[in-house]
């Protein structure tokens, strides 16, 4: 017999659009609650096996695509394109071409159905916008900004048998076996406290003089909770994302980085139909699971001047962007200022959409978008220069972007927030929040440590 799972759908009230218990949608889907939990275990049982040095788990909505190994590679540079096939390196300088250009020719001379996975660092905003932002490494070509991979074997794990995509039969025979046998993991729930943070504060009242002058109405500003620990990566992945709602998760080991996380929104997708969709989230409050209290301060929320504000010039911002490249007239907000839980918090969250333009590519999409306006601030080029300003040092993959992509031209790229980050030993947690005209120091550092629970209690201790 499978239990019935309730989803709870909150339609706003026709009068002032707050919520209550009398306007509660019921839908009773029965399925099977074991079924992800499965597919999460098998999924972390490749990514935590010696098969695999370098790879990548990304999920949505239950289903997993695991990529390991590497088959071929491409690296951006602030000055650069490298990339690496059958022990053949090519490096290309960025002359007369843009990143994002050389780019799409690279991936263009692939050859087959491929697919790819791979992270940008938020940085790489600043070496195709503002490269004077950037630092000295960074303008030296000293700092990987994108990396992907085409993966050697390909794992889809959902509700039908797991699939192996690979040209190599004995590690397809590996891959079965692996799957096939359980594995005990050595981990250790150790979980992480949140301390105040007297310099955020100080941080917070540095932009809002800057926001008091004129410079610029929005920046979303960060805090680093560096551990002293060594964290098991997949094992934090596989606690998380049983505890929390994600739009999408990842862990992976790609690239001389490591991350598990669990992105409240997406940055961009594009199906087969070239349609791009962003999904902007802005205005957050904690969430603790019981129910009528959770509401009552999503009301609190939804009614606030300073939150709704700040969700709405996001939507605002999203949407001229999608103008840049999207055909205007199929540029839609399907969803706009909905309630969405997203593990410890729940936030205002919208939707918006737009078919592609003629002769444009994914990349030129993604040059429009990224970083996710949610995560850097309006105007994005003032937003950028607070931020290096303030945060003492570059934020990597922190509000970069996990990407899959496809030769089709299907394209995902969820926002690196909500995740456990590792870089050349070192491993931290990291979360930001929007400061606007009427912020307060203190909330604004609340909503870091409110953010920052949807990760801190299922960090994993890796075992000796």
């Amino acid at each position: 017999m499978h239990p019935i799972e309730l989803t709870l759908k909150c339609l706003p009230d026709s009068r002032d659009g707050v919520l209550n218990m009398s306007n509660i949608a019921l839908d009773l889907n029965i399925t099977s609650s074991n079924t992800k939990n499965d597919v999460f275990e098998l999924a972390a049982r490749l990514a935590s096996s010696k098969l695999f040095e370098d790879y990548m788990i990304y999920e949505k909505d239950g289903e997993c695509w695991f990529g390991g190994g590497i088959e071929r590679s491409v690296t951006l540079y602030a000055d650069r394109l490298e990339s690496s096939y059958k022990g053949q390196s090519l490096v290309v300088e960025a002359t007369d071409k843009t990143l994002f250009e050389l780019l799409n020719t690279e991936l263009s001379s692939w050859e087959g159905a491929w697919q790819a996975n791979g992270w940008a660092c938020f940085e790489l905003a600043y070496a195709v916008n503002e490269p004077n932002v950037l630092n000295d490494d960074e303008q030296a070509g000293k700092v990987p900004l994108l990396f992907l991979s085409q993966p050697k074997a390909i794992v889809s794990l959902g509700q039908h048998t797991p699939e192996i995509q690979t040209k190599d039969e004995s590690l397809k025979q590996k891959i079965n076996e692996l799957l096939n046998t359980p594995k005990v993991s050595n981990a250790s729930t150790n979980g992480v406290s949140i301390p105040d943070s007297e310099e955020y504060k100080q941080w917070v009242n540095n932009s809002l003089t800057q926001i008091e002058k004129g410079t610029l109405e929005k920046v979303i500003l960060s805090r680093k909770l560096k551990l002293d620990f060594s964290p098991d990566f997949v094992a934090t992945w596989l606690r998380g994302r049983k505890e929390n709602t994600p739009a999408r998760s990842f862990s992976l080991n790609l690239g001389d980085w490591q991350a598990s996380g669990f992105s409240p929104e997406l940055v961009m997708s594009i199906d087969k139909n070239r349609i791009v969709t962003t999904e902007p989230l802005a205005g957050t409050r904690r969430r603790d699971g019981i129910f009528a209290e959770d509401i009552s301060r999503f009301n609190e929320l939804y009614r606030d001047p300073k939150e709704t504000h700040e969700h709405a010039i996001s939507v605002f911002l999203a949407t001229n962007e999608l103008k840049a490249v999207c055909h205007e007239p199929s540029i839609v907000v399907r969803r706009f200022m909905e309630r969405k839980e997203r593990g410890s918090v729940q936030h205002l969250a919208s939707t918006v959409c737009g078919e592609l333009k003629d002769g444009l590519n994914p990349w030129d999409a993604f040059a429009s978008l990224f970083p996710s306006v949610t995560a850097s601030g309006i105007p994005k080029k003032p937003a950028f220069k607070e931020i290096r300003r303030n945060e003492v040092e570059s934020r990597g993959l922190y509000a970069g972007a996990v990407l899959r992509l496809s030769h089709d031209g299907t394209f995902d790229a969820a926002l690196v927030l909500r995740s456990l980050l590792g870089h050349k030993g070192k491993s931290w947690l990291q979360a930001g929040a929007g400061i606007v005209s009427n912020s307060t120091p203190e909330r604004e550092l609340t909503e870091t440590t409110e953010k920052l629970s949807s990760v801190a209690p299922w960090v994993m201790k890796q075992m000796a």
